[in-house]
């Protein structure tokens, strides 16, 4: 436990530096002007991305900082986009952008590492406190944790959540006789619930699967009783969803039906929203819709290899586990984690591992089962290694754990965009790097922030290609992804370098041809060069 401790204090130590020195990404300032709106107006209209827990929590040390909310037309209408864009250039022009968004960071850097402690109790609970240990660490041990747990967003809070729901489903199997700890039992599994379905969407999966279970498992000793205790557990759920947006938003609760309507309306935008077909790319190559393949590859890129190994080869540890401990974790663990993989995968939008989040954390619940294996000093010693190759890859992803890609598939800016590496964290170096040196700029980030906002930059889309000469910087995900077709030239020259691995910097003395280039951009210019070189393009393979 000791040891869990101190990781998890380095853990934050790099959380709270990354927390301040990066950018808003894509999401953040929707998510904390509609926490704020909520909790300063009690008005959910900028919300259309339901449920709205996660972001209220997330908005509360962002009070203690003052920001600005601005009350205009857009917000009248409830038009998410064009208010959070007017909400990030009103903490611009008041110079408190920065403070905003570290306060917003705080609560979800809190759930990454109270994730941590919940998979401690978990495995533990299941297997062994090594287990536990072995669980949590490898949680903390891993930069796409650090990179998308001191950001504002659902994913982590959601992991929590699920972790949360499984542990308490895990209690309650572990009870064969209705008492009144066994009920006390099914208050809390159906309040945890709840919480996970006003977290996240996908937490209505868990908030059904959980009586469901609840009701089978008990049906050859209790029948109909185990199904009165599964209808307890959804009322209770029902009723923690209810009770979120009641002291959210009082008047979104004035009307019946199974979930409040705002629920229900944003499920409705998200099923619209979430269903467009959209750019994809990894591993060199561009694609429209969905791949089922881009998650195990992403997997493999945003994962430390030695904790890859551990989530294929620890399950096997389940052979020496009792029936009845196989039995809960199939139920309370990977039954989850495969409801969310199956909603997740088919999806249309690949643009990042980290709606996987609650999968990879729940995985290491089950490999962690690995300590089980005999000859068990030899099996610990292995763990051990696995764990502090994580936690130095962690270590050695500092300060720019978003865009951090496994060995080999280097660099990152070849082989992954979007939130695998690419989220608009490096907005701020942008506007550093850009003093003096007149860039053309096309960067991917939140609305509000554009080459409009870098000293002395143009937009590269305004500027004529056959008088382009100087310094470009082009964020990676628009390079590969989002503007493919627009930016092919410029993906056949070579960058000088990047800023934090999201921002190729490219020099011209002379203006670039338009020929279009391959889909997987260029390496670095070799050492030395001073101007961007056009590349070989690679022939059919």
């Amino acid at each position: 436990m000791l040891v869990l401790v101190l990781v998890a204090l380095g853990f934050a130590a790099l959380g709270l530096y990354q927390a301040w020195h990066d950018s808003p990404t894509f999401d953040e300032p929707v998510y904390v002007a509609a926490g704020l709106s909520s909790l300063t107006r009690h008005d959910l209209r900028i919300n259309p991305e339901h449920p709205p827990l996660a972001k209220a929590l997330a908005a509360l040390p962002a009070l203690a900082v003052h920001p600005v909310i601005p009350h205009t037309q857009a917000w009248t209408r409830g038009d998410e986009r064009l208010w959070s864009a007017e909400f990030l250039q009103a903490q611009l022009q008041a110079g408190t952008l920065q403070r905003v968004m570290f306060a917003a960071r705080l609560v979800p850097l809190a759930e990454a590492i109270a994730t941590a402690f919940v998979l401690y109790l978990l495995a533990r609970r299941l297997f062994t406190p090594t287990a536990g240990v072995v669980a949590a660490v490898a949680w903390l041990g891993g930069p796409l944790v650090l990179g998308l747990g001191h950001l504002d967003g659902v994913d982590v809070p959601f992991t929590l959540a699920a972790l949360v729901v499984s542990l308490t489903l895990v209690r309650v199997l572990e009870i064969d006789r209705l008492d009144r700890r066994a009920r006390a039992r099914l208050l809390w599994l159906g309040a945890a619930c709840g919480v996970a379905a006003a977290v996240k969407d996908t937490g209505l999966l868990l908030a059904a699967l959980a009586p469901a279970i609840v009701v089978i498992s008990g049906w050859r000793s209790r029948r109909w009783g185990g199904l009165v205790d599964g209808l307890m557990v959804g009322l209770v759920a029902a009723a923690v969803i209810w009770a979120t947006y009641a002291v959210i938003d009082p008047g979104s609760v004035l009307h019946l039906g199974l979930l409040p309507r705002p629920d229900l309306d944003g499920l409705r935008f998200l099923s619209h929203h979430d269903t467009q077909s959209g750019p994809g790319y990894l591993l060199g190559s561009f694609w429209m819709g969905g791949r089922w393949w881009y998650w195990p590859a992403s997997l493999l890129i945003k994962v430390p290899l030695v904790t890859v190994a551990l989530l294929v080869a620890g399950p096997f540890g389940l052979i020496w586990a009792r029936s009845s401990v196989r039995r809960r974790t199939l139920a309370a663990v990977v039954l989850p984690a495969v409801a969310i993989t199956g909603f997740t995968v088919p999806g249309p939008r690949d643009i990042g591992i980290r709606y996987l989040l609650p999968v990879l954390a729940l995985w290491l619940v089950v490999a962690s089962a690995a300590v089980l294996a005999p000859r068990r000093q030899l099996v610990r010693v292995a763990l051990a290694l696995v764990l502090v190759v994580a936690l130095v890859s962690t270590a050695g992803s500092n300060p720019h754990s978003i865009a951090w890609t496994a060995p080999p598939w280097r660099p990152g800016y070849q082989v992954a965009s979007d939130s695998n590496v690419d989220w608009g964290q490096d907005f701020y170096r942008l506007q550093t790097w850009s003093l003096g040196r007149h860039p053309a700029v096309a960067y991917f980030g939140p609305r509000g922030l554009s080459a409009a906002q870098v000293p002395g930059a143009h937009e590269l889309t305004a500027t004529r290609r056959d008088g382009l000469l100087g310094w470009v910087a082009v964020s990676a995900t628009l390079l590969t992804t989002n503007d493919h077709a627009a930016l092919s030239w410029l993906r056949a020259y070579c960058p000088l370098d990047t800023l934090g691995g999201s921002i190729l910097l490219y020099r011209f003395d002379h203006p670039p041809d338009g020929t279009a280039g391959p889909d997987r951009p260029a390496s670095l210019c070799p050492s030395g060069a001073h101007f961007s070189s056009r590349r070989p393009t690679p022939g059919p393979r």
